[in-house]
């Protein structure tokens, strides 16, 4: 087997899948609505700002975790919005999963470096 050609049909798999179809229609709906593009870029940079804290130790900020709140609700409150948002995160979801299957693939073999060992 070419990996060459398997990565090729990975990617026409992916621009195929019903996940990345649901984020690219749900994409155009949002395009087309500046309210709800605004809020879910809003929403979704609230969230990275969350998990980034998180990742690096800092306690949970009430007034942030409150902003995200409310920033959800209103999501929950325009379809378009919502509906981006549910196809963005099931994509990044499967995005991951990808991610670590390939990666662990590409592993095979480097453990005997023990680059993770000091």
């Amino acid at each position: 087997m070419n990996t060459y050609d398997a990565a090729y049909d990975l990617a026409r798999a992916i621009k195929e899948s019903d996940e990345m179809k649901r984020l690219t229609a749900a994409a155009e709906k949002i395009k087309g609505d500046e309210e709800a593009r605004k809020m879910v870029k809003e929403y979704i940079m609230a969230q990275m700002k969350a998990d980034y804290a998180k990742l690096a130790g800092q306690k949970e900020d009430e007034d942030s975790y409150q902003h995200l709140q409310e920033l959800a609700v209103l999501v929950s409150n325009n379809s378009n919005a919502q509906e981006y948002l549910q196809a963005f995160i099931r994509w990044n979801q499967v995005a991951a999963d990808l991610q670590k299957i390939v990666s662990d693939a590409m592993a095979q073999g480097m453990d005997v470096l023990e680059l993770n060992k000091q």
